[in-house]
């Protein structure tokens, strides 16, 4: 669910895979790009910044424990 161009996932949008997982957020050329909230179903959750489909610049990471890493991302790490 969400905005399409040229054939591509672009703007904002919701995508829920097979497993459970579900990142809502903004989208360019098919790839999670800008900011958005990626779900897991174990109850992880990212929210933030992503840039090529990889975390990146400032973002949340919650694990299910309630444990959190709160700070930058570069190339998913």
């Amino acid at each position: 669910m969400g905005q399409w161009e040229a054939n591509k996932v672009d703007g904002q949008g919701q995508y829920s895979w097979n497993d459970g997982r579900i990142y809502d957020g903004e989208w360019k050329d098919n790839k999670m790009h800008g900011k958005g909230v990626y779900r897991w179903l174990d109850g992880r959750m990212y929210e933030g910044s992503y840039l090529h489909d990889k975390k990146h610049g400032q973002g949340v990471y919650r694990w299910a424990d309630g444990r959190k890493y709160d700070g930058e991302w570069a190339n998913g790490k």
